[in-house]
């Protein structure tokens, strides 16, 4: 038995019956011999067949694995929500030193065809009237900035990332 266990290699017994003429009773055919060496081919083909399977049902189950991180990683790029906040700057109440400016980092997986995504962003409450635009700029794999325009002290926004191209 030792033997099947180190052979990675088989070969069928090609199995013949044993033939008798009726009327002699003489052996025609001798046919193949049910012995040990017979036996322990048979079972060293079942054992082969039984590594393959095995061998196989692992390779299927890894790629049925990558197969869903795959389309995982897809659906997180394709289209993300979340929430930012924009403190105004300090003013003379005329003129500001800058225009404030949040980054929004995003989790998750990065996006593979930055800056070539969309990002729609939506006031949602604090000063909103007073807000100006909301401007997306500085795109990255890993992030984007928003500015605003107007002269809120605060905005909260939605922001909603389209990536229609993955």
């Amino acid at each position: 038995m030792a033997d099947i266990h180190r052979s990675r290699t088989y070969e069928a017994t090609v199995w013949e019956d044993r033939v008798l003429d009726e009327a002699t009773g003489q052996v025609i055919v001798e046919g193949t011999p049910v012995d040990e060496e017979n036996m322990n081919n048979i079972e060293a083909g079942i054992l082969l067949a039984h590594y393959d399977i095995g061998v196989l049902a692992e390779f299927l189950a890894q790629q049925a694995r990558l197969n869903n991180l795959e389309i995982q990683k897809y659906k997180s790029q394709r289209l993300l929500q979340g929430q930012a906040t924009i403190a105004g700057t300090s003013s003379n109440g005329y003129f500001r030193d800058s225009e404030p400016f949040v980054q929004v980092s995003l989790t998750g997986f990065a996006q593979i065809n930055a800056p070539n995504y969309d990002v729609i962003v939506t006031p949602i409450s604090g000063d909103a009237g007073l807000a100006g635009r909301l401007e997306v700029y500085d795109k990255t794999q890993n992030g984007f900035k928003v500015r605003m325009t107007g002269s809120a002290q605060s905005v909260t926004f939605l922001w909603t990332l389209i990536n229609p191209a993955v």
